[in-house]
C-alpha cells in the first residue's frame, strides 16, 4: 500500500485513532457551499486525487468510500483506480447514499467526526437525526487536514471590486429595498446571508476568491436599519471602502461572523436558509431566538434578470460567439497539423483574451476527444491528455465571464469522417436541443416538465443522460445558478426573464460523447383566453458542426429552426470577423 492516496488516508486514520474517531467525512466544499472552492478548501482533491466538482469522502478504520454524481462516474473510476477508495454512485440502485451508509454502518457509542463549517445545516441535521436514532456521537469540530497538508494554500487575498450599475441594472440600495420588503413580509428583523453568489449580486461587488467565480469570501447580516459585511479587510481598497461607506455598510472581519451571531438579541426574528448556510452558523444562534428557515430571497431575485442584465448578457454572448467561431475556423482549417486536447483549451483562451472585457473562464474548459468525451466533466492535464485524431468526436464545453455577463456553451465536432451511427446520434442530440428551444408553454410550467421535452427525443433511441438538461446561469456570477434547473424532479416554475442552458447529450462509454449546449432566455410569447404563454429566445451565437449533421433525421420544422439560427449567427458575427472567416462561416451556416 505505497500509493500516495492510500498514504494520506492512513495518516488521517492515525489521527482518527489518536482522537478516538471511528469515521471521518470530508466533503468538497468551503464554508459557503461553493461549487468551485478555492485551493485552501480542496482537501478532498488533495487526499483522494479526485478532481470533480461534487464529491464526499468517508473514511472508516478499515475502508474508504467516495460519493459523486453521474457526471463523474467514468472520471472517478479512472482517478481512483490505484487507491483503496471505493466509488459510490449517487442515485444508482445498489449504492447506498451517504446518509443511508451512515445509518447502516455507524452504531452505538461510535464517533463520527467532521468539520461542521463544510456542511450545510440541512445535511448536518439529517446526520444528527441518524446519530440520535443509532445512539452514536458526532464531533463537528474535527479538521485533520492542516496536520497532513503541510503546503496547504493560504486563503486568497486579492482585492474586491465594484460592478457598476451600468452593468448590473440595479443599485445596491434598490436591491436592499427588495430584501427588506421580503423580511417584513416574513415578519423577520434579521437576515443572515452566507451564499457568495447572492452576496455578490446584492452588494454589486466581485472578487477573485473562488476559482472561476468572481466572488469574495464573505458573510452578511441585514437588519431593518443596518447592513453588515464580514470580509477580510485587506481586500477592501479605498475605492471599495468609499462605496461601502456611502451605502452605510459596516465592515467586520470575516471570522467575526460567529461571535456576532452568538450575541444577536433574543428579541430578534432571524430569516435564514438552512440549505445554503453552514451548520456552525446555525449552531451559533441563541436557542431562544425565533428562526424562520426559508430559501434565500436573493435566489429568485437574481435568477430573474432585469433588462440591463439581459441586454448585457446578449452582448457577452456575441463577444463569446466571436471567440468561439474564430476557434472553430482554426479547428476546421488546421489540416494535418498534430494537436492535443491541451491545444484546444489554450486556443479558446487565446481568442477570448483578445476582448478587453473578458474576465476569465467560469469553469475549466472541457476538451474531450474520443473515449474521453463520455466523461461529462473530463479535464485534460499536462500528465493526462489525448491527441486529436481523425474519425471521432471532440467535445468542447466552455464558458467565459465578461464585464457584460457570463456564457456557457458546448459544441461537439466531427474530426474527419465519422460513421453514420455517430451522425445519427449527433443529429438526435441536436433534435433534442431544438425541441426545447422552440417550445411554447403556459406560465407556471415546471422546469421538470420542460426537461422531459428535450429528454423524450433521446428516450426514443432508448438512451438517456445522467444529468439535468439545463441550469440557470448567473450574471458575472456562478455558471450553475438556481432555482431554474431543468431536471425531472424540479418543482420550480420557469419564469419570464430567466436565463437557462439547454444541453442534452448522448454518452457511450469508451466510444464517444456528444453534448450540444445553448443558453435560452425566457420571454413572454402571448396572452389569450388560456392565460400567458412563454417561449425561449436563443442567445448563443456559435454555429453547430454541420459535418456531423444528417438531415434525414430532422423534420421540416427543425430544419427551419436550424436555418433561422444559422442566419442569425452569421449576420450577428459577420462584422467582427476577418474576410476569410466570413467566407468560411457563410458556407458553414448555409441554408439547408
Amino acid at each position: 500500500m505505497d500509493n500516495l492516496t492510500n498514504k494520506k488516508i492512513n495518516k488521517i486514520r492515525n489521527l482518527m485513532k489518536k482522537n478516538q474517531i471511528n469515521f471521518f467525512i470530508l466533503p468538497l466544499s468551503d464554508y459557503h457551499n461553493s461549487e468551485y472552492p478555492c485551493g485552501y478548501f480542496k482537501a478532498l482533491r488533495f487526499v483522494s486525487g479526485f478532481t470533480g466538482s461534487n464529491g464526499t469522502l468517508l473514511i472508516s478504520e478499515t475502508e474508504s468510500f467516495l460519493w459523486t454524481d453521474g457526471r463523474y462516474f467514468s472520471q472517478c473510476e479512472k482517478e481512483l483506480k490505484d487507491s483503496e477508495i471505493k466509488l459510490m454512485k449517487m442515485a444508482v440502485t445498489g449504492y447506498p447514499s451517504l446518509l443511508e451508509f451512515i445509518e447502516k454502518n455507524i452504531s452505538k457509542n461510535q464517533i463520527l467526526g467532521f468539520d461542521g463549517r463544510l456542511f450545510s445545516y440541512d445535511t448536518y441535521y439529517k446526520i444528527f437525526q441518524i446519530s440520535k436514532k443509532n445512539n452514536f456521537e458526532i464531533k463537528n469540530n474535527i479538521d485533520f487536514i492542516d496536520e497532513i497538508w503541510k503546503d496547504r494554500p493560504v486563503l486568497p487575498k486579492e482585492k474586491a471590486y465594484i460592478l457598476d450599475e451600468t452593468y448590473t441594472g440595479l443599485s445596491f440600495n434598490k436591491k436592499l429595498e427588495l430584501i427588506r420588503d421580503n423580511m417584513k413580509k416574513n415578519n423577520c428583523t434579521t437576515y443572515i446571508l452566507s451564499s457568495l453568489e447572492d452576496i455578490a449580486w446584492l452588494f454589486n461587488l466581485r472578487g477573485n476568491d473562488i476559482q472561476y467565480n468572481p466572488f469574495i469570501l464573505s458573510y452578511s447580516v441585514i437588519t431593518l436599519d443596518k447592513v453588515l459585511l464580514f470580509v477580510d479587510i485587506s481586500k477592501i481598497d479605498k475605492n471599495v471602502e468609499n462605496y461601502l461607506n456611502k451605502n452605510s455598510i459596516e465592515i467586520f472581519d470575516y471570522f467575526e461572523i460567529y461571535n456576532y451571531i452568538k450575541n444577536i438579541s433574543v428579541n430578534e426574528t432571524i430569516l435564514i436558509d438552512y440549505q445554503n448556510t453552514n451548520s456552525f452558523i446555525i449552531e451559533s444562534i441563541n436557542k431562544d431566538i425565533k428562526v424562520i428557515n426559508k430559501e434565500n430571497p436573493t435566489i429568485l431575485l437574481k435568477a430573474i434578470k432585469n433588462e440591463t442584465e439581459i441586454n448585457n448578457t446578449i452582448k457577452a454572448h456575441i463577444k463569446d460567439g466571436i471567440a468561439l467561431t474564430k476557434f472553430m475556423y482554426w479547428l476546421k482549417n488546421i489540416k494535418d497539423k498534430k494537436i492535443s486536447e491541451l491545444d484546444i483549451v489554450e486556443k479558446i483562451e487565446e481568442f477570448r483574451k483578445k476582448d478587453s472585457s473578458y474576465l476569465g473562464n467560469n469553469f475549466s474548459t472541457i476538451a474531450a476527444f474520443g473515449k474521453n468525451s463520455p466523461m461529462m466533466h473530463y479535464l485534460p492535464t499536462e500528465n493526462s491528455y489525448s491527441n486529436i485524431e481523425k474519425g471521432n468526436f471532440l467535445l468542447v464545453d466552455t464558458g467565459g465571464h465578461y464585464l457584460f455577463g457570463s456564457s456557457d456553451t458546448t459544441r461537439t465536432f466531427a474530426i474527419g469522417e465519422v460513421t453514420q451511427e455517430m451522425k445519427k446520434h449527433y443529429t438526435y442530440v441536436l433534435k433534442s436541443l431544438i425541441s426545447l428551444s422552440k417550445a411554447k408553454f403556459p406560465e407556471g410550467t415546471l422546469c421538470g416538465n420542460l426537461d422531459t421535452i428535450a429528454r423524450n427525443v433521446i428516450w426514443n433511441l432508448t438512451l438517456d443522460y445522467r444529468c439535468a438538461t439545463g441550469h440557470g446561469v448567473g450574471y458575472v456570477g456562478s455558471v450553475h445558478e438556481g432555482p431554474n434547473i431543468l431536471r425531472g424532479t424540479s418543482q420550480v416554475p420557469m419564469k419570464k426573464s430567466m436565463i437557462t442552458t439547454v444541453e442534452p447529450g448522448i454518452y457511450l462509454e469508451n466510444l464517444y460523447g456528444i453534448r450540444l449546449e445553448n443558453e435560452i432566455l425566457t420571454r413572454e410569447f402571448c396572452k389569450n383566453e388560456y392565460g400567458t404563454f412563454l417561449n425561449f429566445e436563443t442567445i448563443t451565437f456559435v454555429p453547430f458542426d454541420f459535418d456531423a449533421v444528417d438531415l434525414e433525421y430532422l423534420s421540416k420544422d427543425e430544419i427551419e429552426w436550424l436555418n433561422n439560427f444559422n442566419n442569425r449567427v452569421f449576420n450577428t458575427l459577420r462584422p467582427f470577423l476577418e474576410e476569410k472567416e466570413v467566407f468560411w462561416l457563410e458556407n458553414f451556416t448555409k441554408k439547408f
